[in-house]
């Protein structure tokens, strides 16, 4: 027999129970959330997931769309250079500054020796060389004037607008050598062949005057690139010691002689054989620019190049 008191127990006992349910609910949802955790963390130590990506910097021996690699030294004889240029600035603090002004010109100075192939009666080709020489001054925006002659002769002379003299780095151009590999592979670019990075290097001593910090990022590129190895010392055509790297690719090598302060003073092109149908006789020599002097000037003087 159910009595009145043990109606009310009853019915206590029924509301506790559906006190405590949403507390029940709760907890079991909290231990289904930590074995879930658990069970992701183990499969995660047997799998061997990768961890969340923190980026990976860029090393100055990737070239652009392409996966970074590690920075392997091909060039040693430049490393060297490279650490001793940077140790001689004093800790950083000239190898940041990188002035410009467009009141200034960098002035460039260059003589060159071009191949120049002829087809014969014989049916084959003859090669000569032709001389030319440029003064070139230009500003940090682009503008400036060329003064070139051919054989001593044939004197032109042009002016440049704005951005009219077309230049590899930007300015003021960057001293990180991965910033400066990535604007060089725009006007050389990689698939072209490994001999890329010599020319833009090239490219980038005849048209500016890179700073101390540049000139030094310049080198750690070359020195990290892909098929760029150091020479025998040498000696360029105006009998000027210098440090030689090179590329061979295709039967062509490319070098460059470089001065103890960084700055590459000729750039040679030589074929190792002759190509087909070519006298056997006939140089290998493709191209070679010596430049001759380089200067900062406030104005244009073209007495020197044009007397």
């Amino acid at each position: 027999m159910t009595t009145p008191r043990t109606k009310t127990r009853n019915a206590g006992r029924r509301a506790g129970n559906m006190r405590r349910l949403p507390l029940l609910v709760a907890l079991t949802a909290v231990i289904v959330a930590a074995t879930a955790v658990i069970a992701y963390s183990v499969r995660a130590v047997k799998g061997h997931l990768p961890a969340a990506s923190t980026g990976t910097p860029a090393s100055w021996h990737e070239t652009p769309g392409r996966t970074p690699a590690p920075a392997i030294i091909t060039a040693p004889c430049l490393a060297k250079l490279a650490d001793s240029l940077s140790a001689a600035a004093g800790a950083g603090r000239s190898t940041t500054a990188n002035p410009t002004s467009p009141a200034r010109y960098a002035r460039v100075h260059t003589r060159s020796w071009a191949a120049q192939d002829t087809l014969v009666p014989s049916g084959t080709s003859s090669r000569s060389i032709v001389t030319d020489e440029m003064w070139q001054w230009r500003a940090a925006d682009g503008s400036g004037r060329t003064v070139s002659t051919t054989g001593g002769t044939d004197r032109t002379v042009t002016d440049h607008p704005a951005g009219g003299i077309i230049a590899p780095l930007p300015e003021p151009a960057p001293t990180d050598p991965g910033a400066v590999a990535t604007h060089l592979a725009v006007v050389q670019p990689p698939e072209m062949g490994p001999q890329w990075i010599i020319r833009a290097v090239a490219d980038v001593h005849l048209t500016q005057h890179p700073s101390p910090a540049t000139r030094i990022a310049l080198l750690r590129v070359l020195a990290t690139a892909e098929a760029v190895t150091c020479q025998r010392p040498t000696a360029d055509r105006a009998g000027r010691a210098g440090i030689a790297v090179a590329v061979t690719h295709e039967q062509v090598r490319d070098t460059l002689i470089i001065d103890r302060a960084g700055w590459v003073i000729a750039h040679e092109t030589t074929e190792l054989d002759p190509p087909p149908g070519m006298n056997t006789r006939a140089p290998h020599l493709r191209s070679y620019v010596l430049v001759v002097d380089r200067s900062e000037e406030p104005t244009i003087d073209t007495t020197q190049a044009t007397r």
